[in-house]
């Protein structure tokens, strides 16, 4: 698995929202004591009656879980590889082989090694920079 770095941290992502849409929605349907009375759940079921903190709790459960579904989709799409490999352009490859001195390089995305002289002579059609 060559992504492997790059899908851990989505898959914490991942158990994180599958954890906790889990637990509202559960606490929703079983009306657990522990969960509504709890401090951080205080704030709503102060302002709302039991029924109505369940229907939100049940709701946000219900909105988390299918944000994990939407993550998981993702995280399936990134972690399959392609059944078509795309077929690179054909490279031409010319037979001699010239040097550079005082030049730039880089590599564009076709792997072509491009070449820059930021010295070049006036004269030979490069602009000049005075």
């Amino acid at each position: 698995m060559q992504h492997a770095p790059s899908l851990i941290p989505a898959i914490i992502v991942l158990s994180l929202f599958l954890i906790s849409g889990l637990l509202a929605l559960g606490a929703a349907l079983a009306n657990w004591n522990w969960f509504f009375n709890s401090k951080n759940c205080r704030i709503f079921t102060s302002r709302l009656t039991r029924t109505q903190a369940r229907w939100l709790y049940g709701i946000l459960g219900v909105l988390i879980l299918l944000m994990t579904a939407v993550i998981a989709r993702d995280l399936l799409a990134r972690a399959t590889p392609d059944s078509k490999p795309q077929p690179r352009p054909a490279v031409t490859v010319s037979a001699t082989t010239k040097v550079y001195f005082d030049c730039n390089t880089s590599t564009n995305d076709l792997g072509n090694t491009i070449f820059s002289t930021p010295k070049a002579l006036a004269n030979s059609g490069a602009i000049s920079r005075s």
